[in-house]
């Protein structure tokens, strides 16, 4: 048995031990049993270390005894390639992401206080992780070995030898062991009639969430500069499968602070926490068990019925125990109008859920109409633009309202005062868009929600400055600074927002505006873009260490001025026998120019062409959202503690 093996072993061995030790503590109160199975939480994460070490040095040291690096690997595979194939398949992905885990409960228990909500959270923890590592062991084992030593091994996926293999992945799997703090606290603090365990967790899911978001957008850039179709999201199974928590995640932290300033919504909060953990349960299910046909699937895995007890598991018990625990919850009314922020909150919540179904919906309908109709029917993206569009232009519009709106119930003075200059601003800045030509009734409503939500954003910031100015006697630059340092949790979130108007106008923009061609051209021939000239000069042929590389070659002129080297290529891979596009990404500034070569013959090559409008304004706004998201960790929330309250 190597190490690897041996310390996985270990490792489930002590997740037992540490799960009944703070069982006996609880029933006990004997400190003894803490301290065992604390030093226990760390000796799991130092032993699946050494066995997530272990597996890497064998990719590294290219040991093809091992089936798993002989199925993902190859001597020609380049290093930097290599170390990612450590996650490209469903057994060390599981190894990856236990290993979060147990640094995450590691973390958790050093951390955090030892009162009886880690206690409890730390038996629901280790259940779970003994769950996971008994997988590991009997069924997706990565250390199983072959009784002889191939010569080579059979290599890489050429789709999964991009540097977005190094970064998707592993960030999503970040997010994924991240919920799982709030699920056990989640359950703790029910069980417990402790409600503090929303306190404790907003970092948490603060930051699995800003992972999750960084998944998906390391994903879509991947999408967009590996493959041929110039997109960067297909509603594919599995990216549905990141997205659906995502939303969930996001619902919850804004019914937060409903429960925090009204004391209310306590089951609706637990329900999206324990919808948030099913949902990453759920997605691991459609990537492993091959049910859902997925281009990022691992394929047919013994797992999945496994996973499906798992969830069924989780489902019955926290439902259960919602039932059981739900009279000592003590509901509060959380609103006195529908015209006030408890109401625009809760309309957010219902959007975000209503979008979760819909994707849900549309991913698992392929198996529902196995089950009835004897085939599977697959559902498009275009039922998903259909759903998904009016929600997001939905929730842009609730941005703009939320920030302004007052709590309790809104006066008509207070809506006049809020809402008359934004109102203004963007129904203006709309009419201008149609007269300009706009007249896609989507992009109007884009451009009015945006408008609408940027200036209620920066209405209610220079208000709270010119109040803190004016109390503290403070020039401007100090009183924006004290303004936004004393409230980093509101303004992380405006920032967040701002960061979500920018990448729905990419989106929008990008999506309603886009040209594609097909070209061909031979040796020295032209095309044409509005001011674009694009000459094709002639070809190339590089030799790499694992591949051969084919370039078109082309010259980009703006009226006849040469301003850009552009060179589209295929490549291909002789041990997979497969040929691979890899795009030219020519990005300007109000717009990219996506160049995928469609073959190549003799002195001419056949081109895709597209153009992509405000497409970098995407990007842009996934770097404002993750800048928010990192200020509103950094704040700390005051636990606010009602009378009568335990």
């Amino acid at each position: 048995m190597d190490s690897g093996q041996l310390s996985i072993t270990i490792a489930l061995m002590l997740s037992v031990f540490t799960a009944v030790a703070y069982t006996a503590g609880i029933i006990t109160r004997k400190e003894h049993y803490f301290k065992s199975g604390t030093i226990a939480v760390y000796l799991i994460a130092a032993f699946i270390t050494i066995a997530s070490i272990s597996l890497l040095m064998a990719f590294i040291n290219r040991d093809f005894q091992n089936l798993y690096v002989a199925m993902y690997s190859s001597r020609d595979l380049p290093l930097f390639y290599t170390i990612s194939a450590f996650w490209a398949g469903g057994n060390g992905s599981l190894l990856l992401w236990i290993w979060l885990i147990s640094l995450f409960v590691a973390i958790l228990v050093y951390r955090g206080p030892r009162d009886d909500l880690l206690k409890h959270s730390v038996v629901i923890l280790m259940a779970i992780q003994t769950f996971f590592l008994y997988l590991l062991v009997f069924l997706s084992n990565p250390f199983n070995r072959l009784d002889f030593v191939p010569p080579d091994g059979q290599g890489l996926n050429p789709l999964l030898q991009d540097p977005g293999m190094v970064f998707h992945p592993p960030t999503l799997f970040v997010g994924y062991a991240g919920f799982f703090i709030p699920y056990a606290f989640a359950m703790a603090g029910l069980y417990l009639g402790n409600g503090d365990w929303i306190y404790r967790i907003r970092r948490w899911t603060l930051f699995s969430w800003l992972f999750l978001s960084l998944g998906n957008i390391f994903g879509s850039y991947w999408a967009y500069t590996m493959l041929n179709w110039g997109g960067y999201w297909a509603w594919d199974p599995v990216e549905n499968a990141s997205f659906m928590p995502w939303l969930t995640a996001t619902a919850f932290f804004h019914s937060f602070m409903i429960q925090e300033r009204k004391d209310g919504m306590k089951v609706w909060n637990i329900i999206l926490i324990l919808l948030t953990f099913e949902l990453v349960l759920l997605g691991t299910l459609l990537t492993r068990s091959g049910i859902i046909a997925s281009v990022h699937s691992f394929g047919q895995s013994e797992i999945g019925p496994y996973f499906i007890g798992m969830m069924a598991a989780v489902l019955v018990g926290s439902i259960g125990l919602l039932i059981w625990k739900y009279e000592s919850l003590d509901n509060r009314k959380i609103y006195e109008s529908v015209v006030s922020r408890e109401v625009s909150f809760i309309a957010n919540n219902w959007i975000f859920v209503g979008a979760t179904f819909a994707v849900i919906w549309g991913t698992l309908y392929p198996i529902v109409s196995e089950a009835f109709r004897g085939y599977k029917v697959m559902v498009g993206p275009q039922f998903f633009n259909q759903v998904n569009v009016p929600f997001a232009l939905a929730l842009i519009i609730l941005m703009g309202i939320c920030p302004l709106i007052g709590w309790r119930k809104a006066s008509i003075l207070n809506l006049k005062r809020s809402y008359t200059y934004p109102a203004a601003i963007s129904f203006f800045l709309t009419l201008v868009v149609l007269l300009l030509g706009g007249n896609n009734i989507y992009i109007l409503i884009l451009v009015l929600g945006c408008v609408f939500a940027t200036a209620t954003h920066v209405l209610d910031s220079a208000r709270n400055v010119k109040h803190q100015q004016k109390t503290h006697k403070e020039g401007i630059l100090h009183s924006t600074w004290h303004t936004f340092r004393d409230n980093r949790r509101t303004y992380g979130g405006y920032v967040a927002h701002l960061g979500m108007v920018l990448l729905v106008i990419g989106i929008g923009a990008s999506s309603v505006y886009s040209q594609t061609e097909s070209v061909s051209m031979h040796s020295g021939g032209s095309y044409s873009v509005g001011a674009y000239t694009f000459v094709m000069t002639g070809f190339d042929q590089e030799q790499l260490e694992n591949k051969v590389e084919n370039i078109v070659q082309l010259d980009a002129y703006k009226n006849g001025k040469f301003i850009e080297k552009i060179t589209p290529s295929q490549l291909y891979y002789p041990k997979q026998d497969m040929d691979v596009v890899k795009p030219w990404v020519w990005k300007r500034p109000l717009s990219d120019v996506h160049f995928t070569v469609q073959s190549i013959g003799s002195g001419s090559a056949t081109m895709k062409v597209k153009i992509l409008p405000l497409m970098n304004v995407l990007w842009y706004g996934a770097y404002v959202v993750t800048l928010g998201t990192i200020i509103a960790i950094t704040a700390r929330v005051k636990i606010r503690r009602r009378r009568g309250a335990q």
